[in-house]
């Protein structure tokens, strides 16, 4: 097989993509997580936005991871993007099991790994169109 070379673009899933996707998006959720900490301690900002602030860095990092997850790909992007996606809450999820002793199946469970793909796909989306 001579002068035959791999084309990795063509792949239907970018495995190398998927996973610097996922370090680069955890280290900017950290990133922000310890600014809104810094914010909560210096400021007399209330703790009741908490909750709020949360669901919206841990959406960024979702739709982040998978519009680089599928930004080195042609096409899938949403496959990409989604797989991403389940990944990141799947991470979330086992690390909350860990340090905060949190087990077992619920239906929330169920809908954060749902969000995941969706936000995920639609991060992919984007990224493919970057």
């Amino acid at each position: 097989m001579k002068g035959k070379v791999q084309n990795y673009d063509n792949r239907i899933l970018n495995i190398p993509g998927i996973i610097i996707g996922l370090l680069v998006s955890y280290i900017i959720t950290l990133a922000f997580f310890i600014v809104y900490a810094l914010i909560l301690t210096y400021t007399p900002l209330s703790e009741l936005t908490l909750p709020t602030l949360t669901m919206l860095i841990t959406i960024i990092g979702i739709v982040l991871a998978g519009a680089i997850a599928a930004r080195h790909t042609r096409s899938k992007g949403w496959l990409n993007g989604g797989l991403a996606g389940l990944l990141y809450v799947l991470i979330m999820l086992f690390l909350g099991t860990y340090f905060l002793k949190e087990v077992g199946l619920t239906s929330d469970i169920a809908l954060k790994l749902l969000w995941g793909i969706i936000l995920g796909a639609i991060g992919g989306m984007i990224g493919i169109n970057l």
